[in-house]
């Protein structure tokens, strides 16, 4: 092995599996659209129809809060780095390249919350001509034949495609956490009412429940997918590291969709606890009328989450990250490591993620006890509380899905990083295989 690693871009492939990779992005990024359509208007429709009552109009304008605010975010961040690849490029920057028409196509497309599938097609074209522009170059020994190289045109789209792939893995993920979590969250929360509100004044409607149910598995698949697409790019993107198999990456894609899934039907079931007050008392703290001080469960809930947070940011800055440093200067950027760390912490509501490159035992271990303790109090108090409201099967039936996931979860976790992690064979005898890194 060289003292020197070569460029990440050096080693940028772009075949079948890259091109299948970026497809389902894109499907997944349609169908999250679509789904939102039919879920903003699925609970305007119930709106309408309870026209006067506060409670369906609170869960439509709810929902279009976490439906907009989010990809408002995404597209400027996407137009936002579009623009600063010209610092870190030049003139080989990605605007540089796709000239004036282009760039203003690309405008357009964000400002209708298109960005991302932009990118998409951006990762595909470069993919391609990075392929295209290979030849083959004789060797200089007799009999040494020749070698298929990419030209310096090549190295080119090589370095856009890399860059494009990682700013939209970063995306991806920021779109998962900013609205598909809250989103299935309140989604779960909703499903609860939803008998009580359709079959009292709706006369039964399955669509919207089915909507809000199909809202929910392809939120799950979105992040779990999302995970696993930034793990692959921050792989790709660092020297030395060794590219996820495919039953790596669906061991991967278990593993989170497991978690998550855990993690929501917990959140969202303590959420859900029964209100009778209706959608105004459900989101306030107020006074009864025996002078005590009623708490509904969705604000103790925000507390929780709240608190589990602080804890979060607290970790992790104890780790001592280093995301932010000065690669020239040198220096910290203080400022700039603690909203990094908010960030992530707000992930680590969901799921563990490696911010450093070390041996990760012990910080995993912690992180998955904490929140299945968290899980199993949430799922239990639930479970207590709506005796008088669900049958005992149906809350044995969730707290036994709640704990069955994250099990499955830890398994395939487990599994992974015993038998699939791309590093496994460099972290020496069987003593180091507990060394886990992402």
């Amino acid at each position: 092995m060289s003292l020197r690693e070569p460029p990440p871009h050096a080693r940028a492939t772009f075949g079948v599996g890259g091109a299948m990779g970026v497809v389902v992005n894109m499907v997944l990024f349609v169908m999250d659209i679509v789904s939102d359509g039919l879920l903003a208007y699925v609970l305007w429709e119930q709106a309408h129809v309870n026209e006067g009552q506060w409670e369906p109009l609170t869960w439509f304008i709810i929902t279009m809060c976490i439906i907009l605010a989010p990809m408002l975010v995404i597209n400027a961040f996407s137009l936002l780095w579009y623009s600063q690849n010209k610092q870190c490029l030049g003139e080989y920057s990605v605007l540089h390249k796709m000239g004036k028409v282009a760039t203003v196509q690309r405008v357009v497309m964000h400002l209708l919350l298109l960005g991302p599938l932009v990118r998409y097609m951006d990762i595909l074209q470069y993919g391609l001509k990075m392929r295209q522009e290979r030849k083959h170059v004789e060797m200089g020994v007799r009999g040494g034949g020749s070698i298929l190289r990419r030209t310096p045109r090549g190295e080119v789209y090589a370095v856009l495609q890399l860059v494009i792939s990682r700013d939209s893995a970063m995306l991806d993920m920021m779109h998962s956490f900013l609205q598909d979590a809250p989103q299935l969250i309140f989604q779960v929360f909703l499903l609860y009412r939803r008998p009580e509100l359709i079959t009292g004044t709706l006369q039964e409607s399955p669509y919207t429940t089915a909507v809000q149910v199909w809202k929910v598995a392809l939120g799950v698949v979105a992040i779990s997918w999302s995970l696993v697409t930034y793990q692959e790019e921050l792989r790709r993107s660092v020297p030395g590291k060794g590219k996820l198999n495919c039953c790596a990456s669906f061991t991967c894609l278990m593993w989170r969709a497991a978690m998550v899934a855990s993690r929501v039907m917990a959140i969202g079931s303590f959420a859900a606890i029964y209100a009778p007050e209706g959608a105004r008392t459900a989101l306030t703290v107020h006074l009864r009328e025996d002078g005590s001080v009623h708490m509904p469960f969705p604000i103790i809930t925000a507390c929780v989450l709240a608190a589990h947070w602080l804890i979060m940011v607290a970790w992790i800055h104890a780790q001592g990250t280093n995301f932010c440093d000065g690669e020239t200067e040198g220096h910290r950027r203080p400022v700039l490591e603690f909203l990094y760390n908010g960030v992530m912490g707000l992930v680590h509501v969901f799921c563990y993620m490696n911010l450093k490159d070390t041996p990760s035992r012990r910080r995993m271990a912690f992180f998955y006890a904490f929140c299945f303790a968290e899980n199993t109090a949430m799922i239990s108090v639930w479970c207590v509380q709506m005796e008088p409201h669900l049958s005992i099967w149906f809350r044995a039936v969730m707290v036994f899905s709640v704990e069955m996931l994250w099990l499955v979860g830890l398994c395939c976790l487990i599994g992974y990083y015993a038998f699939l992690h791309p590093d496994k064979e460099s972290l020496g005898p069987p003593r180091n295989m507990a060394s886990w890194r992402q």
